[in-house]
């Protein structure tokens, strides 16, 4: 036995598998950018100023957080590097770019090797017969973000520019596994027939051979399991021509596989070698995941993942992160796809574009079912040039993440007709139409010949123009994207529109693709209304919602819209080019909200929340007694017990995952514990409440500091994040308090309070977006003393460019030739400004602020308005006493 195993390894010895195949590293390091508006190499190369050392990945745009008109224009990014001539012996040598934001033209050595047209995919360029190997090499790139030609032409969602993901440096040997099919692998796995019992696996690929020789090879396909271990092979001879390509196709059977769900993603790898023809000089290897599953759907039985139905419940991602913008980290996006999976979904939409394969690796680990999609975005160009780029965008996204076993389906269009009606006239709108329609036609033959194996899809807003024109009837699924009970109507209206789309059409799978409210948590409230941006208004939006989904067979799925505030330049509302209708913050930090999802999707673990960590600092109302405040609890338990301060309140039952109790709140710090049992074992959350009193009769108010603050027109109380100051909600005046008398709020569009238009000049927009308008007074019953008034105006009737993707905006303004309410302002009787205009001094939505200091004397402050011409309004008031 000894002498057998030392004969073993004399023949190892002598015959070593030499690993002669690919090197990947990565070409992050060492790189320069310059925010230098020129298409032209020679000026820009003579440029010796304005160069910035970076580190990829890498955006320009951090200004998209601060601005609308944030920066879309050219820049560069250069990188000297070397390369070794005995390295570069039978080798080809390539780079590959991960992601370049939208339009990338690379040059080596002053020459121009490809132009790369697309934001979201990688492309890859042979630089092997360009390389210099006697003196340094230098790589320029040449990036613009302006999109003309390129989708997206628009969208909610910022266009970062930049080398925003990963560059490599790739060293293959002469015979590799293509490297240039669209930057994918150049491996695809089918799975053509699967069951429990057997699957047939399908294992296509292209080898390349850049030798002047041909060659014969061995070609060697295995299917591993997750230990490494063989479980299916095939073994053969190829012969490739002198710099030419070889097609391969290898059938391999499993039996009894173990099979991929979100339970258990059970992974599997198809490893690809190439080497020499007595197998022992290893040419090239590659490996790809492959997860075992069969999926289908219809309109009566929905979702079924290996036969078993399967509600598909989750959101969608937008990948920005303050301050990186899209220039995340590979653990960025794993941590982004833990979080969900945490949440307890089990299916991503990836909106609106390809995502980096980080994601789509972190998904195929986790077992989370992903829509993928080109973004095809808000309308389309006429012309071959834009069909072309939409169809390469496609073409990539099928290849390059063709083998992810999480990916079910591929989508290329999102709300495709809505800008139309504001930038096209009328007489031109058909021909849009019928363009887009044909457009559509064409990407889903060319998914349907990539991939005949998974499901197409597309969004739609709800609109019954998609119908209309046909553009429905076109993709395996129908996606809507629904906000009825945010941006217009009520919450019922969801349940009449998805009842009447399958009434209208039996036969066709529908998805909910999108849902969802925004939410400000410096805004919170007690009577929260439509659109207000209250943290409670979305709460109970999505607490309807997902009842609303889940008890709905025909609907197949939904993806709440969106897992995080993301950068949206061009949204105004209460934060300011932050679409903020994320169940976590743009940080990471999970609302409130994120929990119910938790407690409604997840019942592997016992979830409990108290729902307060989105208003733990509170002022109230209060002459010093207890005051009840609505306290939630998000939970799966079947009942939870709560307590504050030591103090039992109840017992309830949790009914749609969570439960309400009014719990009396003091000054100071206040301690609530939640307490539930889940098989048999007690489980227990403990939180806090801290609250600042505020007299409600402040003419009772003895001596020292009084400072009271409101957010006149509004319901909510508005704390400012910064000095944490609380304006509280408006209300009427009352004897011995404080108030308004008489006017209305201020709404721009019915059913709304206030505006959604960006006040320019404060970091407080929210609170200069609402206002009471025909305001008479407002009177503070108080301490006599000396004070100071600061008033807030904003002229909010100007006109502001209108958000597309605000579905229910409609324009109601008092003065459509507007030039600005002027009115006049005494304080107790004494005139203070006269003919005083916030629009003429600092234009329509502005803010400005007034501040006067009086000395009162009779108990009350009042401050009056008087219309000259349009209307009297006022924002917000404080009094401070002085002493």
């Amino acid at each position: 036995m000894k002498k057998i195993f030392l004969l073993i390894l004399c023949l190892s010895t002598m015959y070593p598998v030499v690993n002669a195949g690919r090197v990947v590293q990565s070409f992050n390091d060492g790189w320069y950018y310059a925010a230098c508006d020129d298409n032209r190499l020679q000026e820009v190369q003579r440029h010796e100023e304005g160069w910035q050392q970076v580190h990829l990945p890498h955006t320009w745009n951090a200004d998209a957080y601060s601005t609308r008109n944030y920066r879309r224009a050219s820049s560069w990014y250069k990188k000297e590097f070397r390369t070794d001539a005995a390295q570069m012996r039978d080798k080809q040598l390539y780079l590959k770019f991960d992601g370049v934001n939208s339009l990338a033209d690379v040059y080596l050595n002053g020459e121009l090797l490809t132009t790369h047209k697309g934001g979201y995919s990688a492309f890859t360029v042979d630089i092997t017969d360009k390389v210099r190997t006697d003196a340094p090499n230098l790589l320029m790139v040449h990036v613009n973000n302006q999109n003309d030609r390129i989708p997206p032409l628009s969208g909610d969602f910022t266009i970062f520019g930049g080398i925003y993901r990963n560059v490599w440096l790739i060293s293959a040997a002469k015979q590799h596994i293509s490297l240039t099919d669209y930057a994918s692998t150049g491996i695809y796995v089918d799975l053509p027939s699967v069951s429990e019992d057997r699957a047939e696996i399908s294992v296509r690929g292209t080898l390349v051979n850049r030798d002047v020789r041909r060659a014969v090879l061995k070609l060697d396909v295995e299917v591993l399991d997750t230990d490494g271990k063989t479980v299916a092979q095939s073994l053969r001879s190829v012969r490739i021509d002198a710099d030419g390509a070889f097609a391969f196709k290898e059938r391999l059977q499993l039996e009894k596989p173990q099979l991929w769900s979100p339970d258990s993603p059970y992974l599997y790898s198809v490893k690809v070698s190439l080497k020499d023809v007595r197998g022992k000089v290893l040419k090239d290897e590659t490996r790809v995941p492959l997860g075992v599953r069969w999926f289908s759907v219809d309109a009566q039985e929905g979702f079924k993942l290996n036969g078993e139905p399967l509600k598909l419940m989750g959101a969608c991602r937008h990948q920005d992160q303050m301050p990186m913008g899209i220039a995340l980290s590979d653990e960025m996006h794993r941590r982004d796809m833990q979080l969900l999976k945490d949440m307890g979904v089990n299916f991503v939409r990836l909106a609106h574009y390809p995502q980096d394969d980080a994601v789509l690796r972190a998904c195929d680990e986790l077992g989370m079912l992903v829509w993928e999609e080109i973004p095809v975005v808000d309308l389309i160009a006429l012309g071959d040039e834009f069909r072309a780029n939409a169809t390469s965008a496609l073409r990539e996204m099928i290849r390059q993440h063709y083998n992810h076993p999480s990916v079910i389906m591929w989508g290329y269009m999102n709300e495709a007709v809505i800008q139309l009606q504001y930038r096209v006239k009328k007489q031109r709108l058909n021909g849009f139409y019928e363009n887009t329609l044909a457009l559509a036609r064409h990407l889903e033959e060319t998914l349907k010949r990539e991939d005949p194996y998974r499901l197409s899809t597309m969004a739609y807003h709800g609109n019954q123009i998609y119908n209309k024109i046909g553009l429905s009837n076109i993709t395996d699924i129908s996606g809507w994207n629904l906000y009825q009970g945010w941006y217009e109507n009520d919450f019922k209206s969801f349940d009449r529109f998805v009842d009447e789309e399958h009434r209208k059409y039996p036969h066709r799978p529908l998805i909910i693709s999108e849902f969802g409210a925004g939410s400000d948590p410096r805004l919170q409230s007690l009577d929260p209304q439509i659109f207000d941006f209250s943290m409670q208004w979305q709460q109970l939006y999505l607490e309807y919602y997902l009842p609303a989904i889940m008890k709905r067979p025909f609907i197949v799925g939904a993806t709440e819209w969106n897992f995080i505030d993301f950068s949206s330049a061009s949204r105004q509302e209460a934060t300011p080019h932050i679409n903020n209708k994320g169940l976590m913050y743009n940080d990471r930090r999970p609302k409130d909200v994120f929990y119910y999802f938790q407690a409604f999707l997840r019942k592997d673990i016992p979830v409990l929340h108290i729902a307060v960590d989105d208003w733990k600092h509170r002022t109230v109302v209060s002459d010093g007694e207890a005051v009840e405040h609505p306290v939630k609890v998000y939970s799966n338990l079947d009942k939870v017990e709560l307590s504050v301060n030591g103090t039992k309140l109840s017992v309830q039952g949790i009914e749609n995952c969570h439960a309400v109790w009014q719990v009396p709140l003091v000054a100071g710090r206040n301690t609530l514990v939640a307490s539930g049992i889940c098989h048999g074992k007690k489980v227990e959350q403990v939180s806090d409440i801290f609250v600042k009193m505020q007299p409600r009769h402040i003419a009772a108010v003895g001596s020292g500091q009084l400072e009271l603050a409101v957010n006149v027109g509004s319901n909510c109380f508005f704390t400012d994040d910064k000095s944490d100051l609380c304006w509280l909600p408006d209300q009427a005046y009352t004897p011995g308090s404080w108030g308004y008398i008489g006017g209305e709020i201020f709404r721009r569009s019915p059913g709304r309070i206030g505006t959604t238009a960006e006040v320019k000049d404060t970091r407080n927009v929210p609170l200069l977006q609402t206002k009471r308008k025909d305001i008479r007074a407002y009177r503070f019953d108080l301490p006599d003393g000396d004070y100071e008034v600061e008033l807030l105006f904003a002229d909010l009737n100007a006109r502001s460019e209108r958000v597309t993707y605000d579905l229910g905006a409609v324009a109601t303004l008092d003065n459509a030739d507007f030039r600005g309410s002027v009115f006049n302002v005494s304080v107790n009787n004494r005139p203070w400004l006269n003919h005083f205009s916030p629009a003429i001094e600092v234009g329509g939505n502005r803010c400005i602020s007034k501040k006067l200091h009086v000395a009162v004397t009779g108990g009350n402050l009042t401050v009056n308005f008087e219309a000259v011409k349009g209307m009297t309004f006022l924002n917000g008031i404080k009094i401070f006493r002085i002493h």
